[in-house]
């Protein structure tokens, strides 16, 4: 639950140079709180489909922030995030770094599932393991999505902050990181 943890909001102040540090639960609105509480922490569809080597392949997807671990059970991984447990100083695929940057053993060797993330400020397709970071956060670098099947690489440069938003529709899903206008 959210409000179990203290997570503290830190601000730079131009006087100094120092930290300013207040309470994050006591800044942000209820509702905003509800909407976070509220929010997936990945996402999995069971048949989606994807051009690979071999032609159109039907899969499982999974896009968590960072990826998968790959020295744990899939399984196990998952249920931490879907139990959203704040609990764990850190949950590494929210943000690990090289830890999930390949798909996990358990998942080659089914070859069903494709992982999508962000999070590495890389734009780094190898077989079903998708890596869509393009901007890495920085908003002078492209914006990218991947659209599936084909795996097409779609950018936007627009001056703007984003957020991960998952798009179905027919036989394409679009991962992307939607704009959300900064004025």
């Amino acid at each position: 639950m959210l409000s179990s943890v203290v997570v503290k909001y830190i601000s730079y102040t131009s006087r100094g140079g120092g930290f300013e540090t207040r309470d994050l639960m006591e800044a942000v609105p209820e509702s905003h709180k509800e909407f976070l509480r509220d929010l997936v922490w990945f996402h999995e569809e069971d048949d989606v489909s994807i051009e690979t080597e071999k032609g159109l392949k039907h899969c499982k997807l999974i896009a968590v922030h960072a990826g998968l671990e790959n020295n744990k059970s899939v399984e196990e991984q998952l249920e931490i995030l879907r139990a959203k447990d704040t609990s764990i100083s850190r949950i590494e695929p929210l943000s690990g770094r090289r830890n999930v940057w390949d798909i996990p053993q358990e998942l080659l060797e089914d070859k069903q599932t494709v992982i999508v993330s962000g999070h590495h400020g890389k734009l780094h397709i190898d077989g079903l393991r998708l890596i869509i970071d393009q901007s890495g956060g920085y908003k002078d670098l492209p914006l990218a999505a991947i659209v599936l099947p084909s795996k097409k690489i779609v950018e936007d440069t627009d001056d703007s902050s984003y957020i991960l938003s998952f798009c179905v529709r027919e036989e394409q899903l679009a991962v992307s990181f939607a704009l959300l206008s900064s004025s």
